[in-house]
């Protein structure tokens, strides 16, 4: 076995540029065929091990249908659509995730406008993945009793019961017809006809992503705002209440011209940060932004912005250069994909990386099209208390979920739901306090980037990644890192891992008494990537005192150490 190097990484700044991995040129590129390309997204609808490009066609410009291109079970996808919807929409964005649990992935998609056009509200829909097919059902097999401006759509669970609910955006903004942003609850594999949460508040938003802003073990709602703040709903699920429909948070830089937001921890301190790209359209300067997050509260200002502003339409976090902290990928309309390094709780000014292309970039997702960095090795450790159903996993996007367990026993497939875009799992009920949760999953450290355009004159593109994983055998060595995050920790902070096995490893937590307080792990250890989560407790369950801790990290004698600090 190769020699470990011990690292703890506290989220210490690195001093050199990476050089991103990702080539400029779209390795595939679609036939246009007039299509208005907005909402996509990646999965692996017909079981081959590969992914498909899914596609929803139409914005606010043409009535389209929703596309799959098929993976040829090498990384290639075909020019041409496999598949199309029997039925054509003013399409927007849309979300993948299996609905009514018959292990199928399954498309939801935001319906922006009516069959009317403008000042004629749209909804959502929800398409069935088909059984047999690879594909999903020719129609849709939900959409909501009433109509409303809905531009794009989010799957989460948002009450604790292990299936995935839908968030849906509202208003339009260029005729100025606000409304309730609103979610609509799975019962028994479809959602409700009419919504079950609305919002106090009464406006326009663009985007709706799910993500646990608290760290309270479950998940919250985040919009951004179009001439509106961006807001956060917090989730008071594990509390044994629901969302609020009061946003527990709002941008103050503003009014907020925001096209898409996404959560991601880009200072290394445990809590997710929120991402958004303004487009300057109807006003703003249309910069991309980053609200920091300190100890579960967002900032009302930006922390960081762009050096240039513009048409800016998506935002999304990546690790693409594998340094332990994630980079952010942007994307404008009539522009370049770009990429701004996240120099270890930093991002930089401008970006390290632009694509040849110009196009108007709708969305950007990330995903392995060609199985060349794919790994089996992930493992999440968590503890129940009692209340949670929410496991973050320690990689995100993930492939797939290979088996959960509580104590030791494995939960059948009905039991819980992955949301792979997201890297979490929702359990149908929450483990008892003190319960072993384990999580294994796969996931890729070469993840290519997929993008659609809404040009009807340009396609979508595929951009690879070109990094030294590629075609590397399962083995290849990962070096060794640990890190502990969030610290301070309030309710519970979870150590990572990536690196090599180890014949013989301990995790263990100490007071400043030397005495020991909890044992996360003690035995082999498996390379790859592995976190084990410690919720403030000790061996016995309960909570202990705030104050100083010592977590204490050995394998095959090799040994390291980082201070805690409890709240």
């Amino acid at each position: 076995m190769r020699a470990l190097l011990a690292v703890i990484l506290l989220a210490i700044p690195l001093a050199a540029a990476a050089v991103m991995p990702l080539e400029q040129t779209p390795a595939w590129t679609s036939t246009p065929s007039g299509h208005v390309a907005t909402g996509g997204g990646w999965a692996d609808l017909d079981g081959d091990g590969y992914l498909d490009f899914v596609a929803a066609n139409g914005n606010d410009i043409s009535r389209q249908s929703v596309v799959v291109y098929r993976n040829d079970g090498f990384g290639g996808l075909p020019p041409t659509p496999s598949w199309s919807s029997s039925d054509v929409d003013y399409h927007g964005h849309l979300d993948l995730g299996d609905v009514n649990g018959d292990g199928f992935t399954d498309v939801v998609v935001g319906v922006y406008l009516g069959p009317a056009g403008f000042g004629n509200p749209g909804g959502a829909k929800l398409y069935y993945g088909a059984p047999g097919s690879g594909f999903f059902s020719s129609d849709p097999v939900w959409e909501p009793a009433g109509s409303f401006y809905c531009f794009s759509v989010a799957l989460g669970d948002v009450d604790g019961d292990g299936d995935l609910d839908l968030a849906c955006t509202s208003g339009e903004s260029y005729d100025q017809h606000p409304e309730r942003q609103r979610v609509f609850l799975n019962n028994g594999g479809t959602f409700s006809a009419t919504p079950d949460w609305q919002s106090d508040d009464v406006g326009y938003a663009l985007d709706v992503t799910w993500a646990d802003i608290d760290l309270d073990g479950d998940l919250d709602l985040i919009y951004s705002g179009e001439i509106s703040p961006n807001r956060v709903y917090l989730n008071h699920q594990t509390e044994g209440g629901g969302l609020s429909t009061t946003a527990d948070w709002t941008s103050a830089d503003g009014a907020s011209y925001g096209n898409t937001c996404a959560p991601g921890d880009w200072d290394g301190d445990g809590y997710l940060d929120l991402a958004v790209a303004d487009n300057n359209q109807l006003g703003g300067a249309g910069r991309f932004k980053v609200y920091a997050n300190a100890l579960g509260t967002l900032a009302g200002t930006p922390a960081w912005t762009s050096a240039t502003g513009g048409y800016g339409s998506n935002v999304s976090w990546v690790d693409l250069d594998l340094d332990g902290d994630p980079d952010l990928s942007t994307g404008r309309w009539w522009g370049a994909v770009t990429l701004y390094e996240n120099g270890g709780g930093g991002l930089s000014a401008n970006p390290v990386w632009t694509s040849s292309t110009s196009s108007v970039i709708e969305n950007l997702f990330w995903g392995d099209v060609d199985n060349d960095g794919l790994r089996s090795d992930g493992l999440t450790l968590a503890t129940g208390d009692g209340a949670r159903t929410i496991v973050q996993l320690a990689a995100a996007p993930i492939r797939d979920v290979l088996q959960v367990t509580v104590d030791g026993t494995p939960l059948a497939p009905s039991q819980f739901v992955q949301h792979r875009g997201g890297g979490w799992v929702a359990l149908a009920s929450p483990p008892a306090p003190g319960a072993a949760i384990a999580v294994s999953f796969r996931y890729s450290q070469d993840l290519d980037l997929g993008c659609t355009n809404w040009d009807s004159t340009k396609g979508n593109y595929v951009f690879l990644n070109t990094g030294t994983l590629v075609a590397a055998p399962e083995d290849t060595p990962l070096g060794f890192s640990l890190t502990a995050l969030p610290n301070p920790l309030r309710l519970r902070t979870v150590f990572r891992y990536r690196g090599e096995g180890a014949s013989a490893a301990a995790l263990d937590v100490y007071d400043l008494q030397g005495r020991r307080v909890r044992q996360l792990h003690a035995g082999a250890l498996a390379g790859g990537l592995r976190s084990w989560e410690w919720d403030a407790k000790d061996g016995g369950g309960r909570r202990v005192a705030a104050g100083v801790y010592f977590a204490r990290f050995v394998a095959d004698g090799r040994q390291a150490s980082v201070k805690l600090i409890l709240l």
